[in-house]
C-alpha cells in the first residue's frame, strides 16, 4: 500500500476526526493497512508510537511505524499459502469463511473476534462460503 492509502485506513479509524487512533487500535490499523504484525511488534509499534503512554497514536507516528513494519516483515505469498493448505481437507485450493475465522483467532499471533470478522469481510466467498486462498491473498496484497 502506499502512504495515501496508509492515510485513509487511519482516517477510517479516526471515526471522530481528531488526528489520533487509540493505541490498542494500532494492530487493527496496520493489518487493515497492508502490514502483517506479530503481537509482539504491535506493542512495539506502540511503545514507539505513544512512547507517553497517552493511549493515542497521531498520524506522523503511525505512518513511521507503517514504513518500519513493510521493511522487517515482508509478505511471503507462498509461505501462506502453504499454511492454509494444511487446511484444505478436498485439496480444491479453498477453505471456509469459518474455518478461516477460526484460524486467524486461535493460531500464531491471534487476532480477537472482532479483528477476524474484518478480515474475513474482505473475503470473497462462493455460495457455499468457501474462499479461494490464493485468489484471497493476492487481492490482500495487490497494491
Amino acid at each position: 500500500m502506499s502512504r495515501g492509502e496508509w492515510q485513509d485506513v487511519f482516517s477510517t479509524i479516526d471515526e471522530e476526526g481528531t488526528g489520533s487512533i487509540p493505541a490498542s487500535k494500532m494492530g487493527l490499523a496496520v493489518r487493515a493497512a497492508g502490514g502483517y504484525p506479530t503481537q509482539d511488534q504491535v506493542k512495539t509499534m506502540i511503545s514507539k508510537a505513544d512512547p507517553s503512554g497517552s493511549g493515542k497514536i497521531g498520524l506522523d507516528a503511525f505512518l513511521t511505524q507503517m514504513e518500519w513494519i513493510n521493511k522487517v516483515n515482508p509478505l511471503d505469498i507462498n509461505e501462506i499459502a502453504a499454511s492454509f493448505k494444511i487446511f484444505d481437507k478436498d485439496d480444491n485450493g479453498c477453505i471456509s469463511k469459518v474455518e478461516l475465522a477460526h484460524i486467524i483467532t486461535s493460531m500464531g499471533d491471534k487476532l480477537t473476534m472482532d479483528e477476524a470478522d474484518e478480515f474475513v469481510k474482505e473475503a470473497y466467498a462462493d455460495k457455499e462460503g468457501n474462499i479461494n486462498y490464493m485468489q484471497f491473498l493476492k487481492q490482500l496484497t495487490e497494491t
